[in-house]
């Protein structure tokens, strides 16, 4: 009999099911799939919940993913290549370069041999997530053989194409976030997380043409942008494109890229939006294409399926279901969790055997660098208090510190899209302002301060003469950041050299 698995990909506003039966000799059929809305059915235990009401999908063996944004990960360099030496030593490689305490977080990694050494991928996810997973699948489901991370399963089953380029980046666009995997040599080299996602757009296109959600979804997907929506959409776009480049150029500066890729490859809700595929591949120079793992080699879809199969929604789900159970396969913190209950075990019964003979060594030891030990971890635990005193007087809302640079980076993406403008903020950045201004002032304008406070700014210079000021108000008044424009004061300067002037500007909202 052909032994069925269920891809399960839960995600920020649906969740994604595929029964998939693989046969005896390699093949794979969709026997059955689902999608649920989180928000129609009520949230995610509803949800899950009624997906498991369909008795094929109970019982059955399981194999799911956690969300990016909700691990961290660090590239590290070890010096040997033995794999039990690497998984002896990296969670100690890692203690400096983490807040967390290593008790409270699972590590898996994947890794690269170089030379007379070993490139390491590792990523960090908190034990209670991994907990909180399998006690919401364990009523319903045979076993959680699997918990990988969002998206890796299907850039290992890209990587195994015959075709698949020796770099290339894999985009996995949701709703509201995006997650992208940087692959080198057949490895995965990095993974990074950015708050961009359909919801983006669909939102700026509902603002601007004063319109309802469901409209404005479907004006995205046809590709039919009012010309007064195009910039914006095209803006928020770009501003997603640079983030990219600039992490690609920053993988590349550290030395965990050693190129740039030769394609991307796309899926997700948000990958169905008209253009966007060719914006991305002009911006980095690439091609970008869609993904399609049901009508690739070695997949069917059963009878009665094929009309309403999506492969951007379905695929991550399907590359779960698809995913080989051995080890190397990707990440698996199912696995990490069993092995820290058998690690337990077997720590208890060999400490009993050679207490003795432990309490002498750690007694003789203490003596030489016990000291030195406890002074380095002094250190460091004065240090990570430090860190999280300087979080919490940057971001004193978070009430929960896992990664605080990831945490900050996500804060400082928040925070550039407040400052680009929404509701009832300002709608150009500082940027803007002095760039429009500096195009409308005449050349010989000297401007000698310049204040923002709000949406006001204050502008101090000297001009030749009052005429000047005038033409200068004027000019300013065309903007379309300026709102309006008042003369505060214009003084004669000694010896009738110009006259010093002060201006009042109002910003459009």
């Amino acid at each position: 009999m052909a032994e069925r698995i269920l891809g399960l990909d839960i995600g920020g506003d649906s969740v994604k099911a595929v029964l998939l039966s693989r046969g005896f000799r390699g093949g794979y059929q969709v026997v059955a799939f689902r999608r649920l809305e989180l928000a129609a059915a009520g949230g995610l235990y509803q949800a899950i919940e009624t997906l498991f009401a369909d008795p094929d999908l109970r019982g059955t063996l399981c194999v799911t993913a956690l969300p990016t944004g909700m691990l961290s990960f660090r590239n590290v360099h070890l010096p040997f290549r033995e794999g039990k030496k690497i998984r002896q030593t990296l969670p100690f490689a890692l203690e400096p370069l983490i807040q967390t305490r290593l008790d409270e977080v699972f590590i898996d990694h994947v890794a690269t041999l170089r030379g007379d050494g070993a490139e390491i991928f590792a990523a960090l996810v908190a034990r209670s997530l991994v907990g909180e997973r399998m006690a919401l699948l364990a009523p319903y489901v045979r076993e959680v053989a699997v918990i990988d991370i969002d998206t890796v399963p299907l850039a290992c089953r890209l990587m195994l194409g015959s075709d698949f380029p020796a770099r290339a980046l894999v985009l996995d666009i949701g709703v509201k976030d995006t997650t992208a995997i940087f692959v080198q040599m057949s490895r995965i080299a990095q993974i990074r997380h950015f708050p961009f996602g359909g919801e983006t757009l669909t939102r700026i296109l509902a603002e601007r043409l004063d319109t309802d959600r469901p409209a404005a979804e479907t004006l995205k997907r046809n590709g039919t942008v009012p010309p007064e929506a195009e910039e914006p959409i095209r803006q928020a776009i770009d501003d997603f494109c640079s983030e990219l480049r600039n992490t690609q150029t920053s993988l590349l500066w550290q030395g965990v890229l050693d190129g740039t890729p030769d394609r991307i490859f796309m899926t997700g809700g948000g990958s169905r939006t008209e253009g966007l595929a060719a914006r991305l591949a002009e911006a980095l120079g690439v091609p970008a294409e869609r993904t399609d793992l049901a009508g690739s080699k070695g997949f069917a879809l059963g009878n009665g399926l094929f009309g309403t199969w999506d492969p951007a929604l379905m695929d991550q789900a399907l590359a779960l279901a698809a995913r080989p159970m051995a080890k190397g396969s990707g990440f698996n913190f199912r696995q990490r969790a069993f092995e820290a209950r058998a690690d337990y075990g077997k720590l208890r019964d060999r400490f009993r055997a050679v207490a003795v003979v432990a309490g002498v060594i750690f007694a003789l030891a203490a003596v030489e660098i016990g000291l030195e030990d406890y002074g380095n971890r002094l250190r460091l635990t004065a240090l990570k208090k430090d860190i999280e005193t300087a979080f919490r007087r940057i971001d004193p809302e978070t009430t929960r510190i896992v990664d605080p640079l990831a945490q900050l980076r996500g804060k400082i993406g928040e925070m550039r899209k407040l400052s680009a403008g929404t509701g009832d903020t300002v709608t150009a950045t500082v940027l803007d302002l002095l760039k429009e201004i500096s195009e409308l002032a005449p050349a010989d304008l000297l401007l000698t301060s310049f204040n923002l406070d709000g949406d006001a700014i204050s502008l101090q210079g000297e001009a030749q003469n009052f005429d000047a000021v005038e033409t200068l108000k004027t000019s300013f008044a065309k903007a379309k950041t300026l709102k309006s424009v008042t003369i505060g004061s214009t003084t004669m300067k000694p010896e009738g050299r110009g006259v010093a002037f002060d201006l009042k500007i109002s910003l459009t909202k």
